[in-house]
């Protein structure tokens, strides 16, 4: 009897949580999800592979006179800082993150992505024409 009115005021309430999975909720902005990457704009520096905190990703060279690389991305080891993408020396970036969340699964080696490329040409800025040498000081 006591819990009564308490149970009759939340009878007519929407309630407050989401039927999820069967409704997929919405990503908030700046969310990090997991790390991929764009081989045609990586010029593999290993930057990435350098400051990642975790570990979590692996550069190695396939073949010297192709400069063919291999990356690998474990996502059961990423901590999903995005230092990866922070740390990339490219425009526009090699490295980003994505927007999934569900990425689950029951083996760990399947959370693993692989990709094999050939090693970009980093673009270079054009250089400002040098001043104009003034009259002679003397």
């Amino acid at each position: 009897a006591v819990f009564l009115p308490e149970l009759l005021r939340h009878l007519f309430r929407k309630p407050n949580t989401v039927d999820y999975p069967f409704v997929k909720l919405e990503v908030p902005p700046g969310f990090r999800g997991t790390p991929f990457l764009h081989p045609d704009l990586c010029i593999a520096c290993r930057a990435c592979e350098r400051d990642c905190p975790a570990e979590a990703i692996v550069i190695t060279q396939v073949s010297a006179e192709e400069k063919k690389f291999n990356m690998e991305i474990h996502n059961d080891r990423c901590i999903h800082c995005a230092q990866c993408v922070d740390s990339c020396p490219t425009t526009p970036k090699a490295m980003e993150m994505d927007h999934l969340y569900e990425i689950a699964d029951f083996d760990r080696h399947n959370l693993k992505k692989d990709w094999t490329f050939v090693r970009a040409v980093p673009k270079k800025e054009p250089k400002p024409a040098a001043p104009a040498a003034g009259p002679a000081q003397g």
